[in-house]
């Protein structure tokens, strides 16, 4: 009856464990933890996908004795979870940043749009260059990309046994700041161009003062910006197709970092 017992709350632990860590991912990583899905929808793909996985996974070596013991194991698993989530959404990061600076550039800084996803304003550049990423990260089979490394951390990384190491801290870091660099480059192509129209508008009004550059500037400027937006818009979707390639090695770095 003891032993009975005793694998009966291995087995609840281990499932509340797997509970924790699946829920982590699923409401944080890029697509699943969209404001657009109700929550009702996420608790029921979290609770499939931790019964799907609890089977599989052995009971840890050791019970939690204390209250605090059991904390810390919670805690763990679910910064496995959100760190694994957090990866995808820093590169949404990146590219609604790219969105904002072309924005402002072309004028549209005022223009902004709710985002239900962010429950923030947004400009309409950051709105558009966020859906072609998502239609991007959709055809690189992202969400497949995000359940891979889920159930990988299992292997790596059993239930009860990550650690947060220096090296985790420090990559957390480096990719948040990679909001700006690679929002930059993606950015970069269309604010180069519109500095040269804003530089060329200058001149004229210089050199031709009775233009009313205010009347003149602000709709070529916007026009022009469209322009540089559709012929660059091959390009921005293969640089965006390129950041999301590494997102599956960079989910693999995080998981060995907490597996040491």
């Amino acid at each position: 009856m003891a032993n009975l017992l005793s694998y009966d709350a291995s087995q609840l632990l281990v499932f509340l464990l797997v509970l924790i860590r699946v829920g982590g991912v699923l409401t944080t990583a890029p697509i699943f933890g969209s404001s657009n899905i109700p929550a009702q929808i996420k608790i029921v793909v979290i609770l499939v996908f931790s019964l799907i996985l609890n089977p599989f996974l052995p009971s840890p070596t050791v019970l939690p004795e204390q209250i605090h013991h059991f904390l810390m194991l919670v805690f763990s698993e679910l910064l496995i979870g959100v760190t694994l989530g957090l990866i995808g959404k820093i590169l949404f990061a990146a590219v609604e940043f790219a969105g904002a600076m072309t924005g402002f550039q072309m004028g549209l800084s005022i223009a902004n749009v709710f985002d239900p996803a962010s429950m923030q304003q947004i400009s309409l550049l950051s709105k558009l260059e966020t859906l072609i990423a998502s239609l991007v990260f959709l055809s690189l089979d992202g969400p497949a990309l995000v359940v891979q490394a889920m159930v990988r951390s299992y292997q790596l990384i059993p239930v009860g046994q990550a650690s947060m190491g220096d090296d985790l801290a420090s990559m957390m870091i480096q990719l948040s700041s990679g909001i700006f660099s690679i929002g930059f480059q993606l950015g970069a192509p269309l604010i180069i161009a519109l500095l040269i129209t804003n530089v060329i508008l200058g001149l004229l009004s210089r050199s031709v003062p009775q233009i009313q550059i205010f009347v003149v500037g602000f709709p070529l400027t916007l026009m022009m910006g469209f322009i540089f937006l559709l012929l660059g818009m091959p390009f921005m979707i293969q640089a965006i197709r390129i950041m999301f390639g590494l997102y599956d090695d960079q989910m693999l770095d995080a998981i060995q970092m907490l597996s040491l």
